[in-house]
């Protein structure tokens, strides 16, 4: 007798919403994904994973995700479905045609955090952009990494290369501008990072240095520091190790360049001002500097809350040479860079100023251009305006700044097609909405997670289901985009194109096995060598027998001597810059605005399951000194506002951030297609943020996000 019981099966995977990658179990019924669980077989993660992994779920069987080509037939979120070809061939028309007319530069790209973790999002949206041309990659990254990139420039003479804390063996940790209890880690991949933490703190001590008291610091020693203040402190941090003599001159002298020019530039910060621009006490910074460089296996880690003040490259160049300065880089318990399992090549994206913004005339660090120059760039008339966009999983009208005057601009384009799950607050302005295949449809690896894991791992993960519905894969939708505008194969080079005519298939992950073929774990190791064949065989992945880099620290550096770069003239302006101007301060009413990471969120992108949502309430988080001054009370509302708009908020009355600043979190005021989150509160808070060339670090292109001056008035009920 036939069953009727649904066919089920499993499939391990990984997570792709973070730098965790945490292994996963998928379950599939009848060819639907229905529920994501931990892989507790899986030896990186050990069975971890957190509530918004599991959520993917709901994502990709949500009734509001795009699974059909979508054609705009009105005003702003007015769509039909369409098939792909008319589709694709009237993007390819029009592409071509405006390309014919006004050049590649006429066309730009915004790409979105969650596309980092894709393989074949990143690299094959990389490759259309190239293939026409164009060099116009906005990104999220100007909102929180941009300012991190130079500095690893700067010093390594790669963008991306950044070390990482040995966490196995370190005995003393100060984070600092960051929250990896909830984040699991940024430019950081150690997926059981509270087990981690917990034994550092065993063994010694961890330190978190934050305007709030966030969930890792209250789990371990809170620093509360005031918003935007992290190039003083650091810079005290290290004349106070001067002073004391508690560097490692040796190591400087056989390893680094520009010590002395550093040297001279924190030696002139006083430390009362520190202390006054800090809110942290000339003695707690004396102690924490000396502290930090008495214990032998030490290390100091920062991230996005260090990438977003007005001295955000000299706050995260300063980190990285406390660390070394300290006697902490590339030795076991300290600063080092993870290892390399795959051949070292170019560097995926551009240096460092190879192009300028055609407004503002701002550096592109990383190849990422500055999303706060983006509206301008489409709106301003001009040679290189802009007048196509492909938005790729990105949400710039929340996620970036000047979200009002991005909507016209947006719709003021002559072309605007997004790939994506979902009709976003953006992509409601696009001409077409071409749906995106979620990472339960894709064959990946941890790409992003590879050279800085702190227990090197690797995993190759099957797609769990086939795209759903009409959704496709990236290379597949740019491929036949660049087919249809005559320019055969996107490829990003004449030989592998060449390649190509010769019957092999090039992908993204094409060149990611070639990579781990010529690497350290390729084919010199014979038949030990790990392929993607091999890899398929270990359904929970591998750990890998590779250290992270002490030693051989140098053949990762790209600066022409292999010494690492401490004082540059791009230093060398900042620090001017930084001398002239004093501490930020508040005054008339004004309080220093910043944000904050949800447990329960990632971006904007992840509020309409309702399992996500329910239980968050995004709220102004107010000292109790702040609400008593200004008159605002737990559960009531206020105006924030500034000179570029005002929103209203609710308002949480709590000790947890530190007096002089109020928190709120980003990604929030939805109108998009998404049924669910347009019920939820909140507002978005980026449209406090500038715009321009006066909105950002100039350096760097980064966003001043953190620290932004408002004035906060209740709003009586």
């Amino acid at each position: 007798m036939a069953s009727n019981a649904p066919i089920r099966t499993q499939t391990t995977s990984f997570c792709r919403l973070c730098e965790a990658f945490c292994g996963t179990v998928v379950t599939v019924e009848d060819g639907r994904p229905v529920k994501l669980t931990p892989d507790r077989d899986n030896p990186h993660t050990q069975g971890h994973i957190c509530v918004k992994g599991a959520a993917i779920i709901d994502i990709a069987n949500d009734p509001d995700r795009v699974l059909r080509p979508l054609k705009r037939v009105g005003g702003p979120g007015e769509f039909a479905e369409v098939s792909w070809d008319q589709a694709l061939d009237d993007i390819a028309t029009r592409l071509k045609a405006i390309i014919d007319t006004h050049g590649p530069e006429a066309v730009a790209t915004y790409f979105g955090n969650p596309g980092a973790f894709s393989t074949d999002t990143f690299m094959s949206s990389q490759w259309f952009l190239a293939r026409i041309g164009s060099s116009k990659f906005y990104a999220a990254g100007s909102q929180d990494s941009t300012s991190r990139h130079l500095a690893s420039w700067i010093l390594y003479g790669v963008a991306f290369r950044n070390a990482i804390p040995d966490l196995p063996n370190c005995d003393f940790l100060i984070i600092t501008g960051a929250n990896p209890l909830v984040s699991h880690g940024g430019l950081l991949t150690a997926p059981r990072m509270r087990h981690d933490l917990d034994a550092i703190a065993e063994r010694g001590r961890v330190i978190v240095i934050d305007p709030r008291r966030t969930e890792t610091a209250k789990r371990y020693e809170h620093i509360a520091i005031q918003p935007d203040a992290d190039a003083w402190l650091h810079a005290a941090m290290l004349k106070v190790m001067i002073g004391a003599g508690a560097v490692d001159e040796a190591f400087l002298a056989a390893h680094c360049t520009g010590w002395d020019d550093l040297r001279t530039a924190v030696t002139q910060v006083d430390l009362d001002e520190a202390a006054t621009a800090t809110g942290i006490r000339r003695d707690t910074i004396e102690r924490l500097a000396l502290d930090f460089a008495a214990a032998p296996r030490a290390a100091m880690y920062g991230r996005v809350g260090l990438c977003r003040g007005r001295f955000s490259t000299i706050a995260n160049l300063l980190l990285d040479a406390i660390n070394i300065a300290g006697g902490k880089f590339g030795k076991p318990g300290g600063s080092t860079f993870g290892a390399f399992p795959l051949a070292e090549g170019a560097e995926p994206l551009s240096g460092y100023g190879e192009h300028r913004t055609r407004i503002g005339n701002l550096p592109v660090v990383a190849g990422l251009m500055p999303a706060a120059a983006l509206p301008d760039d489409i709106l301003q008339p001009g040679e290189g305006q802009v007048r196509a966009m492909m938005v790729i999983a990105g949400n710039p009208v929340l996620s970036a700044p000047g979200g009002e005057r991005l909507e016209r601009a947006l719709e003021s384009l002559d072309l605007l097609f997004s790939v994506d799950l979902y009709v976003t607050e953006t992509n409601r302005f696009a001409h077409y909405i071409l749906p995106a295949a979620t990472f339960l449809e894709k064959d990946d690896i941890p790409l992003i997670g590879l050279s800085h894991m702190v227990r090197p791992y690797l995993q190759y993960a099957r797609a769990a289901v086939p795209p759903m519905g009409e959704a496709r894969e990236e290379l597949a939708i740019f491929s036949d985009l660049a087919a249809r505008m005559g320019l055969g194969s996107i490829a990003p080079t004449p030989g592998l194109r060449w390649l190509e005519r010769q019957g092999m298939a090039i992908t993204p992950l094409t060149l990611v096995e070639l990579a781990l073929r010529h690497g350290p774990l390729g084919k010199r190791r014979g038949n030990e060598a790990l392929g993607f064949a091999k890899l398929a065989d270990m359904p929970h992945g591998t750990m890998l027998d590779l250290p992270l880099t002490y030693g051989g620290w140098a053949d990762h550096v790209a600066t022409d001597d292999r010494k690492i770069r401490l004082w540059h003239p791009i230093v060398a302006d900042e620090f001017a810059r930084f001398a002239a101007q004093q501490a930020a301060t508040t005054d008339g009413g004004e309080l220093k605005l910043f944000s904050q990471r949800k447990l329960k969120s990632m971006n904007s992108w992840m509020h309409n399951p309702e399992k996500l949502a329910r239980s968050q309430g995004p709220a102004l988080l107010v000292h109790p000194a702040d609400a008593a001054r200004y008159g605002l009370s737990d559960g009531g509302r206020a105006s924030v506002a500034n000179a570029h708009g005002a929103v209203e908020v609710a308002v949480e009355v709590t000790e947890d951030v530190i007096e002089g600043a109020v928190c709120y979190p980003h990604g929030w005021g939805h109108n998009g297609g998404w049924r669910h989150a347009n019920t939820l509160p909140g507002a978005n808070i980026n449209l406090l943020l500038g715009l321009g060339p006066e909105a950002v670090e100039r350096v760097s292109g980064t966003t001043f996000i953190d620290g932004i001056p408002v004035t906060v008035t209740p709003i009586a009920a």
